[in-house]
């Protein structure tokens, strides 16, 4: 799976979003995910650290 290009801003609003604790949930998980694409991690690394099925991602 290849490297996503976020902006500086993008990452920024999505690390904020994996601390929020207004958010849901879900939109935290996501906010993970994309961070971890971004990172260039794994889609088993992924798989395993979010406990989630490979649909997910």
């Amino acid at each position: 799976m290849g490297k996503m290009n976020l902006t500086e801003l993008e990452r920024e609003q999505l690390l904020s979003a994996t601390r929020s604790r207004t958010i849901r949930a879900a939109d935290a998980r996501r906010a993970k995910l994309i961070l971890m694409l971004e990172d260039g991690e794994s889609r088993d690394a992924i798989i395993e650290r979010l406990g989630c099925d490979s649909r997910f991602i």
